[in-house]
């Protein structure tokens, strides 16, 4: 009598509706790791979530503000986003960051289930399974789902129209549906980031029509009421602020921010070409070991005649990948998040590339892909050990941390490659694999990054301020002089007063609260002693590296007195 067949893991566990309710917990999961914990972080999201918080502040949910300063070419849906959820959750501490980052979560929950749809679509629902599972549990996608910015939320919204696509593209049952959902997800994309998300949808369908010379497919999307509904979602605040910025808000949108930072590689963030492609199987880490194989599928597809209709499905998800990843590398300007949006496509041909090792001679894929996802696991782990260092402590304490990170880490990665190996089921394969990068995920962001206070510069001068019991009130005014990151605005009160030099000396007055970085304080001191008044020293400098400005800082504490008072203080060295 023969023994019963046992199940694979998939059918199990993840067949049908499951598959769905499966990726959505990995990327809820991915996304929450470090949310309550992580403190907010400059530059962009601590941006963001101040200009939230004014928002919520004024009751003005048409104008983007940071202080006085207006950011009205920026598209307002992530601020509306987060207003509701911080209205929602926390009304009464609107200086907590996680209600912002609730948001950019559901932005990562949409973008791997829409993964998931497009992937059953185009390649079935097991190697589509394999894919979302992979790409939600990645660590750049698990990292931008955490943080209160545009990017998780445009990733989301930009694979829901992409998959959409993939359904048009592959006979729909409903075509005229399909068209309303992708010009619905459209306009949310392009109230969430403007111009990009359109970037990515024109390179995508313009690099398929030119490679399979057929455009038919997409005349759905030229059903009138689809523009129409795009329209209405987009054009009531479009034309509200454009009235109040005299027509500006297009041209600056459009040319005054996004363009400038592609073109010119301005902002300390030019890249040679390559730089994409560089730090991928880092970035896009667990599915690092299916990348060899998604090669082999990707040059097989290239190589295969255009008719071939077999490579549909692979043709779509290439010209979805590779226009994105060649068009960010030849700007000047990269930063890691640039290329997000085609991780998708990425990892459903690694899903596929899985899917199809046991059953193709693919010699050297399996053994290249368990070296490559080991190097690029070692890398992760040696970042990790570094971020260890930055915690509170002396020499020795910083060795006993990185050591120990580094053990357990190599022991994580190790145990991983370790079942790559062993386990032949590609669905195991894939467990392993999520399982490693959630865990790596959470050593970095749950334990590592809350505690490096070197790089939490603002949270240490916020802590200095109120043991020195000068936090910012109503009678007494908090001035920053040489040190502008938003993270300290958003932490303390929008109203505290970053200022030249002069102007501090000019307007402080005695009894309030000022942080000076050190390269300011000796002009500081001269600009106060024309007044008659001199800076006070409360605590020992806060020192550490502040990402916004990309350099250490010293920050010194204190209060403004009279000079002969301050005369009698203690020296400070910067």
């Amino acid at each position: 009598m023969r023994a019963p067949v046992t199940p694979a893991l998939y059918d199990q566990f993840a067949k049908g509706w499951r598959g769905y309710v499966l990726i959505a917990l990995i990327a809820l999961v991915s996304a929450q790791f470090g949310a309550g914990r992580v403190q907010v972080m400059d530059a962009d999201e601590a941006r963001f979530a101040q200009a939230t918080r004014q928002m919520v502040e004024t009751g003005d949910y048409v104008r983007i503000r940071i202080q006085d300063e207006e950011r009205n070419r920026k598209p307002i849906g992530v601020h509306w986003l987060q207003a509701a959820a911080v209205q929602a959750l926390s009304p009464e501490r609107i200086n907590t960051i996680w209600p912002y980052r609730l948001p950019s979560t559901l932005g990562l929950i949409l973008a791997g289930l829409a993964t998931l749809w497009a992937g059953a679509r185009l390649i079935g629902e097991r190697a589509a399974f394999f894919g979302a599972a992979l790409f939600s549990a990645g660590m750049l996608a698990g990292f931008e789902g955490m943080t209160a910015k545009t990017d998780a939320l445009l990733l989301g919204f930009t694979t829901l129209a992409i998959a959409v696509l993939a359904h048009l593209r592959m006979a729909p049952a409903r075509p005229r549906l399909l068209a309303l959902l992708f010009w619905c997800a459209l306009a949310c994309g392009v109230m969430i980031k403007g111009p990009v998300m359109p970037l990515v949808v024109v390179l995508t369908l313009g690099a398929l029509a030119l490679w399979e010379r057929r455009a038919a497919w997409m005349q759905p999307l030229l059903w009138w009421p689809g523009p129409l509904l795009a329209a209405a979602i987009v054009a009531p605040w479009s034309i509200a602020i454009s009235a109040e910025t005299n027509g500006r808000f297009f041209f600056d949108m459009l040319f005054g921010d996004v363009a400038p930072k592609l073109i010119s590689g301005q902002e300390g963030h030019f890249a040679l070409p390559g730089y994409h492609l560089f730090l991928l199987p880092i970035l896009i880490f667990p599915a690092t070991y299916a990348l060899p194989a998604a090669v082999r599928i990707v040059w097989e597809t290239i190589r295969a005649p255009r008719a071939d209709a077999a490579n549909a499905p692979y043709r779509f998800l290439i010209a979805w990948a590779l226009p994105i990843i060649l068009f960010f590398e030849l700007a000047p300007t990269k930063l890691l998040h640039y290329a997000l949006p085609a991780y998708p496509a990425v990892a459903l041909l690694c899903g596929a590339g899985l899917a199809a090792l046991l059953g193709r001679p693919w010699r050297t894929a399996h053994p290249v892909g368990v070296a490559l996802f080991a190097v690029a696991g070692a890398v992760i782990v040696a970042i990790m050990a570094f971020g260890a260092t930055l915690m509170f402590g002396d020499f020795d304490a910083d060795l006993r941390r990185a050591v120990s990170t580094a053990l357990i880490g190599g022991l994580i990665v190790g145990a991983a490659v370790t079942g790559l190996i062993l386990l032949r089921r590609p669905a195991a394969r894939v467990a392993v694999l999520a399982c490693c990068a959630l865990v790596l995920s959470f050593m970095l962001r749950e334990r590592i990054l809350p505690e490096a206070r070197a790089l939490n510069v603002s949270t240490q001068a916020l802590d200095a301020l109120t043991r020195a019991r000068l936090t910012p009130r109503d009678n007494r005014t908090l001035w920053v002089v040489g040190y502008r990151e938003t993270s300290l605005i958003f932490l303390t009160r929008t109203d505290i007063r970053m200022v030249s030099a002069r102007e501090a000396g000019a307007r402080a007055a005695p009894g309030d609260a000022l942080i000076i970085e050190g390269r300011a304080l000796q002009e500081v001191a001269a600009e106060l002693a024309v007044r008659d008044y001199a800076f006070n020293a409360s605590e020992p400098p806060v020192r550490g590296y502040a990402l916004g400005r990309g350099e250490r800082v010293a920050l010194f504490i204190g209060r403004i007195g009279p000079a002969a008072v301050a005369a009698d203080a203690p020296p400070q060295n910067p």
